[in-house]
């Protein structure tokens, strides 16, 4: 993990430079020191801690330092998780070294990284039976990214029923009702309902546009991991038998992760493509690798190394084309206009 985070680190070195979306987070992190309010359908943590950090440093180190503190939260949850779970360490270890891990820093900004933290800290509880600590992780991932959110209530709704756990079923309901007035000061501002979970046509997760992970197939498979998919795909039914609960929860993973194949028949797509769903993909590829390992401890350092070897190619030869990256225009961040009920927005300042 220490050996993950050092690279995460160097991947955060030098001028802020991101994807599209930077200038408007930058935009409402400014708006939110000097006034705090929701200005925006997207989840309000990052603005609210950037603006706080903000004070405190500058606006690029505090994005930054989010970055990372956001990478270290989803490898510390996943570890939570991976106890809780009673899967073998080499899933954890797997699960540090995923490639497309690193463009949760590189391709910034990435606050799902601590969302899906902050997930796999709930299904941690959950499998724990402790019912109200998993109410205050669904509340609390709401207010940290939305579709992370929505990825621990399916998940946490699926591993309740594969462990027979009702009360757990009514902790992720409570949670969500917790979460309710987020989405009622929206509802209250004019949005729609959609528009307040991000599922407004061309908003977040619910894309409008003809872009295709499929021109990336070699890319996608690059940042899934090689290694580590050829031993989930040989340990994937040993998963199946010795961890029933958990290979539920890799199947919905998967499922979700192939969203952009199954919805392509009804001429839809999120934005959780075959590329930036390896996010999801992530959880089941470590857990059943981890098991297969389990059963092979001499071959788990060999394997792990080598995951760590293509993880570090990676993160220089095929992160730089997996996303939009470009340096921050300070003199235009001014002239930015955001959309109040859609994560869209236009710019008024001249170039």
């Amino acid at each position: 993990m220490i050996g993950a985070l050092a690279l995460h680190t160097l991947l955060l070195v030098g001028p802020l430079a991101g994807g599209a979306d930077l200038a408007p987070h930058l935009h409402l992190m400014q708006q939110m020191a000097e006034t705090p309010a929701l200005r925006s359908v997207y989840a309000p943590a990052y603005h609210a801690l950037g603006a706080v950090l903000g004070s405190a440093l500058s606006l690029a180190s505090a994005v930054k330092l989010v970055a990372l503190g956001s990478a270290a939260l989803l490898l510390l949850g996943f570890r939570r998780f991976q106890r809780a779970a009673g899967l073998p360490d080499a899933s954890a270890a797997l699960f540090c070294w995923i490639p497309y891990g690193f463009a949760l820093s590189w391709c910034l900004p990435k606050v799902e990284a601590a969302g899906y933290g902050l997930a796999f800290i709930g299904l941690a509880w959950l499998w724990e039976g402790r019912h109200r600590r998993v109410a205050i992780a669904i509340a609390a991932t709401f207010c940290v990214h939305t579709g992370a959110a929505l990825f621990l209530g399916l998940t946490g709704g699926v591993a309740a029923l594969a462990l027979r756990d009702h009360r757990a079923l009514a902790a992720l309901a409570l949670g969500c009702v917790l979460a309710a007035p987020l989405f009622a000061v929206h509802w209250a501002a004019g949005c729609s309902p959609a528009e307040a979970f991000l599922f407004s046509r061309g908003d977040y997760l619910r894309s409008a546009v003809g872009w295709s992970s499929f021109p990336m197939l070699e890319r996608v498979a690059a940042l899934a991991g090689p290694p580590i998919v050829a031993c989930a795909v040989l340990g994937a039914r040993s998963l199946w038998k010795q961890h029933r609960p958990v290979a539920w929860l890799a199947v919905v993973a998967v499922f979700l992760w192939a969203n952009e194949l199954w919805l392509l028949p009804f001429g839809s797509r999120t934005t959780l493509n075959l590329l930036r769903g390896l996010t999801v993909l992530a959880f089941p590829l470590a857990a059943a690798a981890g098991v297969f390992l389990m059963n092979r401890p001499r071959a788990a350092p060999a394997v792990i190394v080598a995951s760590a070897v293509w993880a570090l190619g990676c993160a220089w030869l095929a992160l730089p084309g997996s996303c939009y990256r470009e340096p921050v225009d300070w003199e235009r961040q001014d002239g930015l206009v955001v959309d109040r009920c859609t994560f869209r927005w236009t710019s008024t300042a001249p170039r």
